[in-house]
């Protein structure tokens, strides 16, 4: 009996240890994927009007329950495009953060790809921050998405 209990606790350890491993994977991979964002849209971008994988991302970082330390380390070491969606993700998960980093963000002159639906451009980072600071992008996180449009 005390081998089969033995047995049960340590496969029960093995199983919630991979759990743990693919998750943080998950978490990891993610945050790659806004670390190396090359393009900041939301909304139904392209003829399709799908989801870009940069929201994609983000909407998939805020729901972790560390998202706001994921969202800072972006802030730190993505690409501009990745700096923006953790600076709105920030705003929408903790504004207190947000308040200290938006000052230092606001000077940047890197020109930024865009998609606004169809619609491709360069757009400077500074006035990008401006837009995500008077909440111009609020509402595209707070919209629901059909399945087959994401």
């Amino acid at each position: 009996m005390r081998k089969l209990i033995l047995a049960v606790v340590s496969a029960a350890v093995l199983v919630f240890g991979a759990t743990n491993q693919i998750e943080a994977a998950e978490s990891g991979a993610t945050e790659a994927g806004l670390e190396k964002a090359s393009m900041f849209a939301l909304g139904g971008i392209g003829v399709a009007g799908t989801m870009s994988s940069g929201e994609r991302a983000l909407r998939e970082i805020l729901e972790k329950p560390n998202a706001v330390a994921q969202l800072e380390r972006l802030l730190t070491s993505a690409t501009p495009a990745g700096r923006l969606y953790a600076l709105l993700g920030l705003r929408m998960k903790d504004r207190a953060a947000y308040d200290q980093t938006i000052q230092k963000l606001k000077s940047s002159d890197v020109k930024v790809e865009t998609a606004r639906g169809c619609m491709l451009s360069q757009d400077p980072f500074a006035d990008l921050v401006k837009e995500i600071e008077r909440g111009q992008y609020d509402t595209f996180l707070d919209r629901k998405w059909p399945p087959q449009s994401r």
